[in-house]
């Protein structure tokens, strides 16, 4: 598994314009509606090659949350995190068991108050810094992070919109 998502504590159409803004998008979407299930599906073309980056974006409890399908939010600097937030919360966390690799980066009030990078395959690219009063603090290993992802009720959602740019292919509802 690879599950990785942004979250940030802004409103939906706000982090929409922002999001475009700094991925240099010209625009926001388009945005096709679906559920969880199916955003991989509609993310890819009819051979499983996806169609561009992806995410899967909705919101939960006051955070707009975009939900990592491709890998568009990977390798991510924590200062650029830190530019897409400005001084709003944001948290970004994700892992890969197959590797094994987590990552967390928690920005409040316009600062990076937490950095945690684990890649056993790259381990002089490891991070640690600060701490925050998120569950399962303090991480010591990227499996700390995998628990706190796989239990973060605010990083992952049943409904929402599939938003895919680099476009290959075009999306819709029917795929």
């Amino acid at each position: 598994m690879n599950p990785s998502y942004c979250r940030i504590r802004i409103p939906f159409d706000e982090a929409l314009i922002r999001f475009a803004a700094w991925n240099q998008l010209p625009q926001v979407g388009p945005l096709v509606p679906t559920d969880a299930v199916k955003a991989n599906r509609l993310a890819c073309d009819d051979r499983g090659n996806w169609r561009g980056y992806a995410v899967f974006v909705s919101e939960v409890s006051g955070w707009t949350l975009f939900e990592d399908l491709s890998g568009a939010l990977g390798g991510i600097s924590a200062s650029k995190w830190l530019e897409f937030a400005g001084q709003d919360e944001l948290i970004v966390a994700g892992y890969n068991d197959a590797i094994p690799y987590g990552a967390l980066v928690v920005v409040s009030g316009g600062c990076v108050i937490r950095e945690f990078l684990e890649d056993l395959q790259s381990p002089e690219a490891n991070v640690n810094i600060g701490l925050t009063d998120l569950p399962g603090e303090p991480f010591g290993t990227w499996i700390d992070v995998a628990g706190f992802v796989d239990e973060d009720e605010l990083g992952f959602s049943e409904s929402g919109f599939l938003w895919v740019w680099g476009v290959v292919g075009q999306v819709t509802q029917g795929g």
